[in-house]
């Protein structure tokens, strides 16, 4: 809560400004008891004696009547006397007028703060932190966690001020009237702080288990609307249907039991709320009883019990709502608490890339233990060296490291041994953002957001001009497709706009590569699941893209692979393999068994492809011994 509370610092005005409005529009309305008891007790049955309270009320009235031009009789006063309390009302609306709003002004103020700040927090975590933890809880943490922080912040925290402020105006009033009543008053109040230590922490337990089951929801909410058609494609709706009812009927159980505590906790706040007075009308009974007390006092008790028992049973509410608070500000916490494993090192020096020599020296990577399990090495004592502008492909079976070799250069995670090296520096004393900025990504799973083509293309390179736009579009072969739309760049496309094809998306992909125009390229090439169409497109995209640029290409089908300079063949997280296609298809290792597979699969099922295919891989090579050559 001490952490929490300051986030509330530069929005403390506010705060406070809504706790004084609060403590006004609760405080003001106590003048009518007194109001009344002045008008029994004074003007309608006057008393020998007035009492400190009677006597100031009167010398008020007594003033307000001479200014208004009325005299100092009992009808003048009554009339002054009206006249302000009709003042006081409209006080008290202004206040309360003003205490919800600064009160909402501070709220969602701070949640802003607190939002962003998640959100910030969250762009700096590694891919390794996503990789323990779906979207869809994250995106309950930030959107339902914070939610009920900004309902405590909005209410609870400045009616705590309004009503612990009000109790001690009440006691002090009570006083004043009488300390006997006041004492028999205020005795049942330990009775409510026992309430309070008894059914806090039991509530806070609840309310954890529902953000709990809240985020578990929203984490298979998001993966089986993601994999609809997946689960359409299986008939497993309801089966679908059946777990999402298990998952809905614990978060229910959970909503019952907090229902169960609160719906305990009013019970017994009622019952004092409303034993309380009758003991105190008995008391003053006999007080009246025995000429210890006036008629007047006692209207003016029984006007003031509302407001004595109304803040304490607030408090006894607002322990609900704190415990409520308080596992979702623990959750928001234990997220900004993770601490980034990937950062700048305090001597980190920008990149600037002169060749854009790659060099891996010793490396190794292994995945961290997850829910018990070993340590999983990816990676195993990797060395190679790839020129500047130099193309590498790695190629190897399903697992083999491919990807996580790649990962390793833009720091996505960071080598649990050996260095990584771009022109001899080491990537870990590099700032992340110029490593970042000098190195394209073009994932296997493209990643395009629900916006306009121009958006989409502009994430790569934000002060990139239309004329730029355009010739990255025609660069990745897909200008004509844009121009087609019906409002070309600004064509929203994703989640709310157009569905692009598999090769389209690939293509803008490569054009939002084209845009950034980094040094150093990594394309984890996947065209497996395009047509042959898209599939010449795409790599015609490539080649112009990989020119003149250090590339690393992830080849899943090795077409891709055999115009590379170098090729890198992978197994099990080791390198077994380096040379050009025709050195490793002539010594018969592991590269040259796959292109077997992959030449007589294509064979089996497309025996003219495979045979243009050879007629076309041969040409190729004859034509890259000429360039060769003749350089």
């Amino acid at each position: 809560m001490a952490r929490f509370l300051g986030f509330v610092r530069p929005h403390i005005r506010y705060m406070i400004g809504a706790a004084l409005m609060g403590i006004g529009k609760f405080a003001l309305p106590f003048a009518f008891p007194l109001a009344f008891k002045y008008v029994l007790d004074v003007l309608l049955v006057p008393q020998p004696r007035l009492g400190t309270v009677d006597g100031f009320i009167d010398r008020w009235c007594t003033e307000v009547a001479r200014m208004l031009g009325l005299g100092p009789t009992a009808q003048g006063k009554l009339a002054a006397l009206t006249v302000s309390m009709l003042v006081l009302y409209v006080i008290q609306s202004i206040a309360s007028y003003y205490r919800n709003y600064w009160a909402g002004v501070a709220g969602n103020s701070l949640i802003l703060d607190l939002r962003c700040r998640l959100f910030s927090h969250l762009q700096q975590l590694p891919n390794s932190f996503f990789d323990r933890n779906p979207p869809g809880a994250l995106v309950s943490r930030l959107v339902n966690d914070v939610e009920v922080a900004r309902q405590f912040v909005g209410s609870t925290l400045t009616d705590v001020w309004m009503d612990g402020a009000a109790l001690l105006l009440l006691g002090w009033i009570l006083f004043l009237l009488d300390a006997r009543l006041a004492m028999i008053s205020l005795a049942v109040a330990p009775l409510y702080v026992v309430m309070i230590a008894y059914f806090s922490p039991r509530i806070r337990r609840a309310s954890r288990s529902i953000q709990e089951s809240i985020e578990d929801i929203s984490a298979t909410l998001h993966e089986r609307v993601m994999g609809a058609v997946t689960v359409k494609a299986f008939a497993r709706e309801s089966d679908e249907i059946e777990r999402f009812r298990e998952q809905a009927a614990q978060l229910y159980a959970h909503n019952i039991e907090s229902v169960r505590l609160a719906s305990g906790q009013q019970m017994l706040t009622e019952l004092l709320t409303r034993v309380a007075p009758s003991i105190v009308v008995w008391a003053a009974a006999v007080m009246i009883l025995g000429h210890a007390m006036t008629v007047g006092t006692l209207v003016a008790f029984i006007g003031f019990l509302g407001y004595i028992y109304q803040p304490l049973e607030h408090f006894t509410q607002l322990s609900s709502v704190v415990s409520s608070a308080l596992s979702a500000i623990e959750r928001i916490f234990v997220l900004l608490d993770v601490a980034p494993e990937i950062h700048d090192h305090p001597l980190s020096r920008p990149l600037t890339v002169k060749r854009g020599a790659l060099e891996f020296d010793a490396v190794s990577f292994a995945y961290p233990p997850r829910d018990g399990h070993p340590l999983r090495v990816v990676l195993r004592d990797v060395s190679f060296h790839v020129p500047g502008g130099s193309t590498i492909a790695l190629v190897g079976r399903s697992g083999a490291g491919k990807t996580t070799l790649a990962s390793l250069i833009p720091r996505f995670y960071d080598a649990t041994s050996g260095r990584v090296l771009i022109d001899g520096k080491d990537v870990r004393h590099l700032t992340l953002k110029s490593l970042r900025e000098n190195i394209g990504i073009v994932t296997q799973d493209t990643i395009l957001f629900s916006a306009s083509v121009r958006e989409n293309l502009l994430y790569g390179n934000p002060r990139a001009g239309e004329d730029a736009l355009w010739r990255a579009l025609a660069q990745a072969n897909l200008k004509s497709f844009v121009e087609g739309l019906p409002h070309g760049l600004d064509t929203v496309i994703g989640e709310r706009g157009i569905k692009l094809s598999g090769g389209q998306r690939q293509r803008l992909a490569l054009a939002r590569a084209f845009i950034k125009d980094p040094a150093i390229l990594l394309l984890d090439e996947a065209t497996s699941a395009v047509d042959s169409e898209s599939e010449n497109l795409i790599h015609d995209a490539m080649r112009r893209l990989m020119k003149g640029r250090t590339t690393v290409l992830i080849a899943h089908r090795l077409r891709s692979a055999i115009d590379a300079d170098a090729i890198i063949a992978l197994d099990s997280g080791r390198v077994v393999e380096i040379g050009t296609h025709e050195e490793l298809v002539s010594s018969g290792g592991l590269y040259a068994e796959l292109y077997r597979e992959q030449v007589h699969g294509l064979a089996a099922t497309h025996p003219d492809e495979a045979r243009y295919a050879d007629e076309r891989r041969e040409a190729q090579t004859l034509r890259r011994r000429a360039e060769l050559r003749g350089s």
